[in-house]
């Protein structure tokens, strides 16, 4: 019995030292405040070496009625051997009642393998101002008199409206003009079938042994790529803006494009994101997998491409 119990306690003091070697910690600085009150959220990745992660964003529109209005940038935690990260949300909320913040997580490679590392949730709660329901209602501010004898006041408020008007038209324009000059186009030859065009783009990323060479992130972007202009062509549909995510979901449901499609689809969305934004390299097999997969969506749709002729450009 005593051997049982020694055992366990061994198990369990185990667990606990590979558990605090890397944490999540998501904290505020109050849960308790008024309507339109700000309250700071801070979250930080703490581990016992220095580790190339990304810390995850906070979407605010998970939780309804609670606002984000500003995130910081990364910053770096040092203490002695520790290696940290830390990032703060400032967030609001126009609605009394109490907001439950969910846990947030991220990817780390532990031990060769990507494991999810999770935050603990929080509890918000915004309080109405106090009322006196005593006093009889009046206005915030008295009435002010305005002498209208002198009109001059009017011209310069009505040409400062307009030189506002004229910037703001001009900032748009700007904007709009730059934005399709810095479009960028994922260059294809329109006249060789989908099928053909993927299969033959995929053979000569194969051939280049780029990860093999170091360039993971170029092998990545090539994989996503071919896939991006194979789906629009096929299913007509724009994929060059989505993100990983967004990609899966637009797909969702189409034809061919099953619960299978979708897992392998992911699979090579998530160790892309691996090596494009946390700049990890993935272990070998997971990018001999990820070609591998690519080769199969591509097999999948081929009756779709098959009827397709030629196709427009990545919008």
């Amino acid at each position: 019995m005593k051997i049982k119990l020694l055992i366990s306690a061994l198990l369990l003091f185990s667990f606990i030292s590979v558990s605090n070697s890397q944490s999540l910690i998501l904290s505020s600085d109050t849960n308790n405040v008024q309507i339109g009150d700000w309250v700071t959220l801070n979250l930080q990745y703490l581990s016992s070496e220095k580790k190339e992660i990304v810390l995850p964003s906070f979407d605010a529109s998970l939780i309804e009625g609670l606002e984000l209005l500003e995130e910081s940038k990364v910053d770096t935690i040092k203490n002695g051997n520790s290696f940290g990260l830390s990032k703060r949300f400032t967030v609001s909320a126009y609605d009394s009642g109490s907001f439950v913040v969910p846990r947030m997580s991220m990817l780390i490679e532990k031990d060769g393998t990507i494991d999810t590392l999770f935050s603990d949730s929080l509890v918000l709660k915004f309080g109405s101002p106090a009322v006196d329901t005593t006093m009889a209602i009046r206005d915030i501010k008295g009435i002010f008199n305005i002498n209208y004898s002198d009109n001059s006041l009017l011209y310069w408020v009505g040409g400062l409206v307009l030189v506002l008007i004229i910037a703001a038209s001009l900032i748009y324009y700007f904007k709009k003009r730059k934005g399709k000059e810095e479009k960028e186009e994922i260059d294809y030859d329109p006249n060789i079938p989908p099928y053909i065009l993927a299969i033959e783009s995929l053979k000569r990323i194969e051939q280049e042994r780029l990860w093999q060479n170091g360039y993971f992130k170029k092998y990545y972007t090539d994989i996503t790529d071919v896939l991006r202009i194979y789906y629009h062509r096929i299913y007509s549909i724009k994929t060059k803006e989505l993100t990983s995510n967004e990609l899966v979901e637009a797909l969702h449901g189409r034809t061919l494009f099953d619960n299978d499609c979708s897992t392998m689809l992911e699979y090579i969305s998530r160790y892309s994101d691996l090596s494009k934004f946390a700049k990890a390299n993935p272990l070998p097999e997971n990018n001999t997998q990820s070609l591998k997969f690519a080769f199969d969506l591509v097999e999948k749709g081929k009756s779709l491409s098959d009827k397709v002729e030629g196709g427009e450009n990545v919008q």
